[in-house]
């Protein structure tokens, strides 16, 4: 049964849930209101990388990471990554967000695409228009090409205002690095939900971004030493 102990915003006493009940008690704690918003959900190492040696998450996950993964993701209308961070976490279609993959070169194959949900729901692939009519090409019925206007690595709203126009307005991007910290420089998110790891990882790509400074509105803290916290953006 995992163990939580609130630090803010007020310390309290470590409490103890089965599985369902701090499901329930994480999304109202992580309930965000409005009917459109950005975040950043990542886990990082003590000195900030975003993967492990092996060029994933996996070794930086444990305790409530992935339960609070999936929390977030249920709160979500879509969930947003970028192309390199699809090839190496090799991801499944979320059961409850649509799933929408950035990509600047368009260096995309079907066989990294994970496979359409039963309920047919197929991956999104967001890139420029120039690139638009070679992913159709490669990617056939596999995802959805949508093009976005301008380039996207330049101007990161483009990607918001695509997934707007499909009515996905409730976004959470898990990465990778360069993507949120994107994202974060362009002033369009509205909060960053970090796990840090107590281990050290060495040469990742880690979050980097501009700004600051940051208002620490959440955290928490589990036994096995992770920290989980809600960061929200200095005022507009």
């Amino acid at each position: 049964m995992p163990r939580i102990e609130v630090l803010l915003p007020a310390p309290g006493d470590a409490i103890d849930l089965d599985r369902a009940a701090l499901r329930g008690w994480l999304a109202d704690r992580y309930a965000r209101s409005g009917d459109a918003w950005v975040r950043v959900n990542l886990v990082a190492a003590l000195g900030g990388q975003t993967t492990g040696s092996d060029g994933t998450s996996d070794g930086l996950t444990g305790g409530i990471d992935r339960l609070l993964l999936s929390v977030l993701r249920r709160s979500a209308d879509v969930v947003l990554v970028g192309a390199g961070t699809l090839r190496a976490e090799r991801l499944r279609m979320p059961r409850t967000a649509a799933l929408a993959v950035a990509t600047r070169r368009g260096d995309l194959d079907a066989a990294v695409l994970p496979e359409p949900a039963e309920d047919g729901r197929r991956a999104l692939v967001l890139c420029p228009q120039r690139v638009a009519a070679l992913l159709r090409d490669r990617l056939g019925d596999r995802a959805r090409v949508v093009p976005v206007d301008g380039d996207p690595s330049t101007t990161p709203s483009a990607l918001v205002d695509a997934l707007a126009a499909l009515g996905l307005h409730r976004i959470v991007c898990e990465g990778g690095a360069e993507l949120a910290g994107r994202l974060v420089t362009a002033g369009i998110v509205d909060e960053l939900d970090l796990t840090t790891a107590p281990l050290l990882a060495g040469g990742g790509p880690s979050l980097r971004a501009l700004g600051g400074p940051w208002t620490l509105a959440g955290l928490l803290h589990d036994e096995t030493d992770r920290l989980y916290a809600r960061w929200l953006p200095p005022r507009r």
